[in-house]
């Protein structure tokens, strides 16, 4: 071999190993785990899981925003049913009388309705999102996990959430993560 060979060869090594030398960070970003919506799933969560609790305690009540799965057909809201479980109980949540208003312990209810259709009901339609309050009656501590599931009437699958609880827990606006 001659000279000009180790030459060349010298400086592919070389481009090669400045060009994995850079202080340039080539990593994208990777956008959180979002809920999967499963086939004939009627409900779909929007936005974050939110709770609210005892700054360094424990969180006592769950928000969430659900709205119609794509190509869904309306849901009425005072026939769904919601479960809540975690590590150390399972608990059937109840709705409030007249389904709005902020909730007592064991209970659920509508706190709001964004992109309301027609007169105001209790009747989940296209493009509407309801946000529901839940209020079981065990308290979810620090690093735990949680499952939602909202069941309505029609048997369809039911829309799952499991979240963990965060390691700090504060007053209000505790984002609940995703597996």
């Amino acid at each position: 071999m001659n000279w000009q060979s180790y030459l060349v060869v010298g400086i592919l090594i070389a481009a090669v190993l400045i060009a994995g030398c850079t202080d340039e960070d080539s990593s994208v970003p990777v956008p959180p785990p979002t809920d999967v919506v499963q086939p004939g799933q009627v409900l779909t969560v929007v936005g974050d899981v939110t709770g609210d609790g005892i700054p360094g305690g424990t969180i006592d009540t769950i928000t969430i925003t659900v709205a119609l799965a794509p190509g869904q057909k309306p849901v009425d809201m005072e026939k769904i049913s919601i479960f809540y479980a975690d590590t150390i109980r399972t608990e059937t949540i109840l709705p409030v009388e007249g389904y709005r208003g902020d909730p007592p312990t064991g209970y659920w209810g509508i706190l709001d309705v964004k992109n309301q259709v027609g007169n105001t009901n209790n009747r989940l339609e296209d493009q509407e999102q309801f946000t529901i309050r839940i209020n079981p009656k065990a308290y979810l501590p620090a690093n735990r996990m949680m499952t939602l599931v909202v069941r309505t009437s029609d048997g369809a699958v039911p829309l799952t959430i499991r979240r963990f609880a965060p390691p700090t827990i504060i007053k209000e606006n505790n984002i609940l993560t995703p597996l």
